[in-house]
């Protein structure tokens, strides 16, 4: 991959918004439930021009999954689509029960996660979703790096029937991944060689790696099936690893990553720098990130 220029910003919730309007033009089993926050997860122009594929249930997050997990059972392939603090976060019963135990093609996707929701504070900087979603049998976990990679993995995740959540963010972020790098479900891409340390994320917050003399940088936006076979390559390489994530520690990619490695036999130095057994709060994302020192 060539470097990326960290001054290009786009929306990852616009990229979204943008992706199922298109994808909906050839696939007319494409629906969308939403939960009384159309406008805050770019979904107007879904609704306008697929009225009758749009499904607003208001706040009701607990029954959002049940219709979903419905329409999927009479072969639609349903986007359920809210804030992360709201779904997967109120509606995780649900989830496992009316989807993931039935193995329903729900596609949720949950906005506004980790510290970059900023001013929207603790109840709203969801840091506990890839832990929920990372436990549940049948469930695929992903997180994209910035706007480009959101189209590739709505895309793709479109053509699949398991059930799967994508995890996004609030603001402008900058374009990390080169466009002629495809998406595939299970595959890491290095977005940067190196060979003095390994680091491994997912989402926006990768791009604090680039301080790093001599890293190779991956980027995990399949963090459940994760890329074992580059990862094992990279660190039997560097022999030091890193895993940066705007999550909590407990649960998180990072100690995934850290149980792998153990299961390998692989001896190297491990940093996990995420958020440890705190809440989040209101600021600015720069600040938090700092704060919580989310930085390498």
């Amino acid at each position: 991959m060539k470097k990326p220029d960290l001054n290009l910003n786009k929306s990852i919730r616009e990229a979204f918004g943008e992706a199922i309007c298109e994808i909906a033009k050839t696939n007319k089993d494409i629906y969308v439930v939403s939960m009384d926050l159309k406008s805050s997860v770019c979904l107007n122009n879904f609704a306008t021009n697929y009225p009758k594929r749009f499904i607003e249930v208001g706040v009701a997050e607990t029954c959002a999954a049940g219709i979903a997990a419905g329409l999927a059972k009479t072969g639609k392939t349903v986007f359920m689509v809210s804030f992360a603090c709201f779904s997967p976060a109120m509606n995780w019963a649900q989830i496992k029960q009316s989807i993931c135990y039935n193995d329903a093609n729900v596609k949720i996707i949950g906005t506004h996660a980790g510290l970059l929701s900023g001013e929207l504070g603790a109840t709203h900087q969801m840091l506990e979703d890839i832990a929920l979603m990372n436990t549940m049998p049948n469930m695929e976990v992903f997180a994209p790096l910035d706007a480009l990679e959101t189209k590739k993995i709505i895309s793709t995740i479109s053509r699949s029937r398991h059930p799967a959540y994508v995890r996004l963010i609030r603001p402008s972020t900058p374009i990390l991944m080169d466009n002629k790098s495809a998406f595939t479900i299970g595959k890491s891409q290095i977005i940067q060689k190196g060979s003095k340390v390994t680091v491994l994320g997912y989402g926006p917050s990768l791009k604090e790696a680039f301080s790093i003399k001599g890293a190779e940088i991956i980027n995990c936006s399949s963090i459940k099936p994760f890329d074992e076979k580059t990862i094992l390559q990279s660190v039997k390489k560097t022999k030091n690893l890193i895993v940066i994530e705007d999550h909590q520690k407990n649960g998180g990619f990072g100690q995934v990553i850290a149980s792998f490695i153990l299961s390998k036999g692989i001896k190297c130095k491990f940093q996990h720098i995420a958020v440890d057994n705190q809440f989040g709060q209101s600021g600015k994302p720069d600040e938090l990130y700092k704060f919580y020192k989310l930085y390498v």
